[in-house]
């Protein structure tokens, strides 16, 4: 059985995975392999912005800077998404033959929430990403500490393993998920990912 729902219109996908799982380069490939099948294509990454200017830089080394976010802002940033999120499907989801793909998404906030100086309780963050609209798969990316250290070295080897451990039990979560090994050649991971969405 695949994944896409025939009834909606859409096809939302997000790609999770830590720094150096492969998740910007299988994106590409994917955008370049499906943009004939689909009338558009979006690509977001973490988050929808609308009319607002994305101002995104490139986080180099996130666990080495200082945390400075009350609980107060991260309850507020979260709330925000959520909104963001939920009128983003409202006008997106029955677009007819659309394909949005994103690359992280909220919950990276519980799974690396020092990030994104994010500071609230987890069983709160839980609670409220609970309430966001959530893609019709999540695609998880995994490789060899070797393989992800080789091509992005951004995380201490104690936190790159243990965030590796959350994304396999956060799939594990979640009955529209898979896993993809990206140790192995990019052609046989986008065929893999075809046949699972089609």
């Amino acid at each position: 059985m695949t994944i896409r729902n025939k009834k909606k219109k859409a096809l939302i996908i997000a790609f999770m995975g830590v720094d150096g799982s492969g998740k910007t380069t299988i994106i590409k490939k994917l955008i370049k392999r499906f943009k004939k099948k689909f009338k558009a294509v979006k690509y977001l990454h973490l988050r929808p912005y609308f009319f607002l200017t994305d101002k995104r830089t490139v986080i180099k080394k996130p666990h080495y800077k200082k945390e400075n976010t009350s609980k107060i802002l991260s309850f507020l940033k979260i709330i925000l998404w959520l909104v963001i999120y939920r009128i983003f499907f409202f006008i997106n989801s029955y677009k007819k033959n659309q394909l949005i793909i994103f690359d992280r998404y909220a919950h990276d906030l519980l799974i690396d929430p020092i990030r994104y100086n994010f500071k609230l309780s987890k069983n709160l963050t839980k609670f409220i990403l609970n309430l966001f609209p959530e893609p019709d798969a999540w695609i998880i990316l995994t490789a060899s500490d070797v393989k992800i250290e080789k091509r992005k070295k951004e995380l201490p080897r104690h936190e790159l393993k243990k965030q590796k451990k959350f994304y396999l039990d956060f799939s594990r979560s979640k009955k529209n998920s898979f896993v993809v090994n990206t140790n192995v050649d990019i052609s046989i991971n986008i065929e893999f990912i075809k046949k699972k969405l089609f």
